[in-house]
């Protein structure tokens, strides 16, 4: 095999020695050890795990359900005062009806000039009723 210069640059002469399989320096003819060469990152994950795993100061999942359960029950709270609001609207809205409907069965079994006698207070003459004529 031919000689070639490093590729990590150190700048050495260096070739395949397919009997022991590693590079030889063609100078000396012992083991090349390059002092550029750089070990590659098994894997991203150990690159990412070097990088965020020890220093990292975020918010966990615990923090993220922690605060999200937080709001819900701040929104539940929200929803209950709100219920018991449209519950007591609904009661007044029951007793007006009531009422109305008290109101109304009275009125409608009294004559045309009790009703007029009623509400002007009056005492003029009475409409004559229909039904007897």
């Amino acid at each position: 095999m031919t000689a070639k210069e490093c590729k990590n640059g150190c700048g050495r002469m260096i070739e395949w020695n397919n009997d022991l399989r590693y590079f030889q320096e063609t100078a000396t003819g012992q083991r090349h050890m390059c002092p550029n060469w750089k070990a590659r990152q098994t894997s991203t994950f150990d690159d990412n795990k070097q990088k965020y795993g020890s220093g990292y100061t975020g918010p966990s999942n615990m923090d993220k359900m922690e605060k999200d359960l937080a709001d819900l029950g701040v929104w539940k709270d929200g929803m209950e005062l709100r219920m018991k609001e449209l519950e007591n609207e609904a009661s007044r809205f029951i007793e007006l009806s009531d009422a109305l409907a008290k109101e109304l069965k009275i009125k409608s079994f009294k004559t045309a000039s009790d009703l007029h006698e009623d509400e002007c207070g009056c005492n003029e003459e009475p409409i004559p009723d229909e039904s007897t004529n």
